[in-house]
């Protein structure tokens, strides 16, 4: 067959978009099948064993060492599958690629995200645009019947919630029925327990909440609230020391539960979602929250202890001075500054 020629600059340009731009579509086209396809496979491996997060968590490890992948680009395959379940609505969208669907993976609303991505197939969105349309023009995403909130308009913020002491926990029972100790436990949270034989005489009802204080022997003692109304409400907040910002909505951190226990754990900042990190987006919000937590000597957690979102990481409403000493919420402080989105948990 005789080569096309090339020799005018027209006939180059018809030449490299038929080997390059439209090979590179193709390219794409068959990477979003993959990855959907892979995340689909995970995603009913974890539901047929019992759709555990943590179980999740555990196979998308073993899967990222054993074929010495990053476990994030698995564990983004999996919330593809599950943002997307239906394949069929996808291929309906065929101009775009990878990135694109990433992008519309934060968009909470389902209407929203659809009206998106066919709006961006249909005017050929570049990811700039795309970025900017989510992130910019329609960041707050308020779950009105549009699903998102004018242009123009002030960020729609969390509530914010009530801190309560340091080192203020519930009394509970043994959760098991052959618990070898026979007394009640402190719940310190993250799973941690501490048995409450250490305090005799001292006696409290399960269900109270009581704090603990230290002596100049370091000695420890617990004291009960003066009214237990709303006491609830204040328990499982933390001191905490930043380990590592991951990106812009993830921090590891070092808890202080109290009586000496630390421990660490990853935090995922509650209600909200940073733009990914491969973005200039989601770099920059990574470097904010860099920038604003290395002043801190610590940072205040307030942890939703009974949740974990799918990846297994607690979600956790972060508080912390600015460089004027004025206490700010992180996760506001974000949505403020136009670098994260309201998401439903």
């Amino acid at each position: 067959m005789k080569a096309l020629s090339v020799a005018t600059y027209a006939a180059l340009k018809v030449k490299i978009r038929e080997t390059l731009l439209l090979g590179q579509q193709r390219i794409e086209k068959a990477k979003v099948r993959t990855y959907w396809e892979t995340g689909r496979s995970i995603n009913q491996h974890v539901q047929t064993n019992g759709g555990r997060a943590e179980y999740g968590q555990k196979v998308v490890q073993r899967l990222a060492e054993d074929f010495d992948l990053d476990s994030s680009v698995l564990q983004r395959c999996s919330r593809f599958a599950e943002t997307f379940p239906d394949y069929k609505i996808v291929a309906t969208w065929p101009q775009l690629a990878w990135a694109h669907f990433r992008i519309l993976m934060t968009i909470p609303e389902k209407k929203v995200r659809e009206e998106f991505a066919h709006r961006a197939n249909r005017e050929g969105w570049n990811i700039p645009k795309l970025q900017k349309m989510v992130f910019f023009k329609v960041r707050n995403l308020i779950g009105d019947e549009r699903g998102v909130a004018a242009e123009g308009k002030a960020p729609s913020l969390l509530p914010v919630p009530k801190l309560g002491p340091f080192y203020t926990y519930p009394v509970i029972r043994p959760e098991t029925v052959h618990s070898v100790s026979r007394h009640l436990l402190l719940d310190l949270g993250f799973s941690a327990r501490l048995e409450m034989e250490i305090f005799l005489p001292a006696h409290f009802p399960v269900g109270t909440i009581v704090s603990s204080t230290k002596d100049a022997r370091r000695r420890y003692s617990l004291s009960k609230p003066r009214s237990q109304k709303g006491a609830a409400s204040l328990l499982y907040t933390y001191k905490a020391f930043v380990t590592r910002v991951i990106d812009g909505d993830t921090l590891i951190v070092e808890f202080r539960l109290g009586f000496g226990q630390l421990r660490e754990e990853t935090i995922r900042l509650k209600g909200i979602d940073c733009p990914e990190l491969d973005t200039p987006e989601g770099r920059a919000a990574k470097r904010f929250v860099e920038r604003e937590l290395a002043r801190c000597e610590f940072i205040t957690v307030k942890s939703a202890q009974t949740r974990k979102e799918k990846w297994g990481r607690y979600l956790g409403d972060v508080f912390y001075s600015d460089k004027t000493g004025k206490p700010q919420y992180l996760n506001n402080v974000l949505l403020e500054k136009g670098m994260a989105v309201r998401v439903r948990e």
